[in-house]
């Protein structure tokens, strides 16, 4: 007995979309795998958002603030600085003093972007970056006074 056609195509149809779907999650990553890079990429621009307000901060003081939420000052002034202290999963970001004008930013990612290979044009320092926590050593310099 031969199958009729129409059950051939159905039955080659469903294989099809199968691969598909099995090639897709290949290619493109798991849901998961994808909420894991958004997340991640949340967290560089947080910490590139942070190091900017510090360096705001640095252009009127003396010094670094002494804690992260000093800068929460600079956002009440309205100074159009936006950013977030913790990460996407509620994970306060880490933040030391070094001296007068350095400081340490870490956070801990879910994904590693320090393995792609081929051109990739990052625009942070924050967006390469390592599996689990990744700290980054930054400096504000002081505002040159003539």
């Amino acid at each position: 007995m031969r199958p009729q056609s129409a059950t051939l195509f159905a039955l080659l149809s469903a294989v099809a979309v199968v691969a598909a779907i099995i090639g897709g999650l290949i290619v493109i990553g798991s849901p998961n795998e994808i909420r894991m890079r958004r997340f991640d990429e949340r967290r560089a621009s947080d910490l590139a958002a942070i190091s900017n307000a510090i360096s705001t901060y640095r252009l009127t003081h003396e010094s670094v603030p002494q804690k992260l939420d000093d800068l929460q000052q600079l956002s009440q002034q309205g100074m159009g600085l936006r950013f977030s202290l913790k990460d996407p999963e509620g994970l306060p970001y880490e933040y030391s003093v070094k001296d007068a004008s350095s400081y340490e930013l870490c956070a801990v990612f879910a994904t590693a972007t320090d393995e792609i290979t081929g051109p990739t044009a990052f625009r942070s320092i924050f967006e390469k970056h390592g599996l689990g926590r990744q700290c980054f050593n930054r400096e504000a310099r002081a505002p040159v006074r003539r």
